[in-house]
């Protein structure tokens, strides 16, 4: 989760993350929440009218982080500050950025089949808006791949944005049915080799 402004809230976003996780979107109340912040109720509604806007900031947050990863992965920046020198592992590095965090929560927690209808049901915007900028995001890196002759958009038929959404789309059907990230990851290295087979 990226560093807010303000500590405090913060600290009630990250404890709200707690409880999300451990009890589920429709279990937990702001009394819940206050305890885990170790404040008071009234507190916590200085800074959020109520419990679904306490939800749409930490989506938007999330969003945001693994967005600003991805692109990052997609210049060759390495988490562990080495430069990545691919195009495949860029792409790689970049999926596992943008949808892991995502995967972790749906998969580490009991309830995260309910989290996950309760993100597109209040947050069905940021979804779409994340969607739509990742994609951005990935033309943007496949016209420079391009450039750099890394790939051969002309011989497959196929322009920046089209591939950016067929790596895109490509990988959210991925998440459907791992069980872990560990598993979505295989799945993504694969998927990422044999795609770029096809364009060199």
């Amino acid at each position: 989760m990226r560093n807010d402004a303000d500590p405090k809230r913060e600290a009630i976003l990250a404890s709200a993350f707690t409880q999300f996780s451990r009890y589920g979107f429709r279990r937990t109340s702001m009394e819940d929440i206050a305890k885990e912040t170790g404040i008071s109720r009234a507190s916590i509604y200085s800074h959020f009218e109520n419990k679904e806007e306490i939800f749409r900031s930490l989506s938007a947050s999330l969003h945001e982080e693994t967005l600003g990863n991805a692109e990052s992965r997609l210049k060759g920046e390495s988490p562990a500050g080495g430069a990545q020198s691919h195009l495949a592992e860029r792409v790689e590095e970049a999926l596992v950025a943008r949808f892991g965090p995502f995967q972790e929560v749906v998969t580490q927690s009991a309830h995260g089949s309910e989290i996950y209808d309760e993100n597109n049901r209040l947050c069905g915007d940021l979804v779409m808006d994340s969607h739509q900028r990742f994609q951005s995001i990935l033309a943007t890196a496949m016209k420079a791949a391009s450039r750099a002759g890394e790939i051969d958009l002309k011989a497959a038929g196929l322009s920046a944005a089209g591939v950016a959404e067929l790596i895109h789309l490509g990988a959210a059907g991925l998440k459907q049915g791992a069980p872990d990230v560990a598993t979505f990851k295989k799945r993504l290295h694969g998927f990422v080799q044999v795609f770029f087979a096809g364009l060199r």
